[in-house]
């Protein structure tokens, strides 16, 4: 199981909230949010003025100082409001593609996040192992992230 695919195992989190997919996605969208929601992130150096689009990327510290690296995130594939396909670099340890899906509800969205190696010693590991492994750290990040969409005001 590979890339965007992988979102389809019983492994992907998935969270609903009250939140609309819009709000959601206004806080994907704004790449500064990124260290609120993901987890492991503690803080924001950069962010490409046309993030989400393909190809922009955003700037940010993974780790708890003196132990911090600086690292980037690039957008692989954007459908805005519904699906958001990322290419973590987890340096050394390789890189990471993170899919994050949204889907109406009758009463908000749901959020959907699934989290691959894809290359580097990382890519070593059976992909449901590293499923599995990510599960805790993406429930946390669909909780903040739903969370931060909730306060936001409803556009309509």
């Amino acid at each position: 199981m590979t890339g965007p695919a992988a979102i389809e195992s019983s492994l992907t989190v998935k969270r609903d909230t009250t939140a609309t997919r819009r709000q959601v996605w206004d806080v994907v969208a704004d790449g500064w949010t990124y260290s609120q929601w993901v987890v492991g992130n503690s803080r924001m150096r950069a962010v490409d003025p046309s993030w989400p689009a393909v190809g922009s990327k955003i700037h940010h510290t993974i780790g708890i100082w003196p132990v911090v690296i600086n690292d980037e995130t690039e957008v692989e594939s954007c459908t805005p409001e519904e699906e958001l396909v990322l290419l973590a670099k987890t340096r050394p340890f390789g890189q990471a593609r993170i899919t994050l899906r949204l889907h109406d509800t009758a009463n908000g969205c749901r959020i959907e996040m699934a989290e691959v190696p894809v290359g580097g010693p990382l890519n070593l590991i059976p992909r449901r192992l590293a499923l599995a492994a990510a599960f805790p750290r993406n429930r946390e990040c669909t909780w903040r992230l739903a969370s931060l969409a909730e306060r936001r005001t409803n556009p309509e």
